[in-house]
């Protein structure tokens, strides 16, 4: 049986297929009790991004993009509150050194780490009104580039409101924050149960670490990765479908063995080479010489997918664990790239979770629906 670090979709069956039912129930419920909280505040940011140029996007993702600011700020208002504005500066500056410098990335990521560990512990600013520009700056310093530039958009919005607005909007973020933490809790709760262990005992092991934000996550935080995977695949199906080409990404995870595996770089990722049967990876590249679709392991950044070669006839499934699958689909959008998102049953990685890692694995019957198959 597959050791369980934080989540797991399998619970005790051989396949998750239990719980893409149960997220797909789950969303469409939520769908459409919050369409009926917030239908004000989707349509005036829908009238400010219309007057300054920006593409539209569905009521959906809206509604998701207000419940993430409300989590966020519900999770880590006080951490993003204490961080002092040289703090901020620096860790951005680290991240930048690494986006130019990629042969670097281990050294500046234990700076960052390391630089995270000490700003978090000497005395910040005082908590202000502005709680959205420090969750902003704080998403900037952590280099969650997708989240800041989306979220930062309604930071834009609220304060042409004015403050009142602006804090009446908040609370109710919150507010749709609070009911998710019920009603998530008690949709997926029992897919998450081992959080609160690898919480208490394993994450305090690794506050030094840059990935230190991802480790300490909370079981909301899993709940509403898992609810923003169902949100923009459905927001993004049919540009998907319309694409001429399609590719899957795969996390180096759920490859054999590093001392077996002989997967050789490209452009796009490194690519199976076929050298052990039993390999998920494997497995997937030969369905995809079956079906027309090309496989890859996830390139350090999504930005290759848009090097020229007609993003807009691409279409990305991407592989992920529940903390960044959601993510990834904003890095792709902003790129003009439509992508659908399916999770990892489990976590397993080496680069993350576990010292010596082992093999992860996902759902095939889902995966080859969301080809099209």
């Amino acid at each position: 049986m597959t050791r369980t670090i934080t989540y797991s979709l399998r619970l005790d069956a051989l396949n998750s297929d239990e719980y893409h039912r149960t997220i797909a129930a789950f969303a469409d419920s939520w769908l459409k009790q919050t369409r009926l909280e917030v239908p004000d505040l989707v349509t005036g940011f829908r009238a400010f991004r219309q007057v300054r140029g920006e593409p539209d996007r569905s009521d959906a993702e809206y509604a998701f993009e207000l419940l993430t600011l409300g989590v966020l700020i519900r999770e880590h208002r006080a951490e993003a509150g204490r961080m002092p504005p040289w703090a901020e500066r620096l860790l951005e500056g680290l991240v930048s050194i690494q986006n130019r410098h990629p042969r670097m990335e281990s050294v500046i990521k234990f700076f960052r780490g390391l630089s995270a560990w000490v700003t978090d512990r000497v005395p910040g600013r005082e908590q202000g009104d502005d709680i959205l520009g420090r969750i902003i700056a704080w998403l900037a310093a952590n280099d969650e580039t997708a989240k800041e530039k989306r979220l930062g958009e309604w930071r834009d919005f609220f304060s042409s409101e004015g403050e009142t607005s602006t804090q009446a909007a908040v609370s109710r973020c919150l507010d749709l924050a609070d009911e998710f933490a019920v009603t998530s809790q008690r949709a997926l709760g029992k897919y998450t149960e081992n959080v609160e262990r690898f919480l208490s005992e394993e994450a305090p092991r690794h506050r030094l670490r840059y990935d230190a934000r991802l480790l300490s996550s909370s079981r909301l935080e899993y709940h509403l990765g898992m609810l923003g995977t169902v949100v923009l695949t459905q927001a993004f199906r049919q540009c998907f479908l319309a694409t001429k080409r399609k590719m899957v990404i795969l996390p180096p995870c759920m490859c054999a063995p590093a001392d077996k595996c002989k997967a050789i770089e490209t452009p796009f990722g490194a690519r199976c080479q076929a050298c052990t049967p039993s390999c998920r990876v494997n497995q997937i590249t030969k369905l995809g010489e079956k079906h027309g679709f090309s496989v890859t392991m996830i390139p350090d950044n999504v930005k290759v997918f848009d090097s020229g070669n007609g993003a807009e006839s691409i279409g990305l499934v991407g592989v992920s664990c529940a903390l960044t699958n959601w993510n990834g689909g904003w890095d792709a959008g902003a790129l003009g790239i439509p992508a659908q998102g399916l999770l990892l049953d489990y976590v397993g990685c080496k680069f993350h979770w576990d010292k010596r890692g082992f093999p992860t694995d996902t759902n095939l019957k889902r995966l080859q629906e969301l080809i099209g198959i």
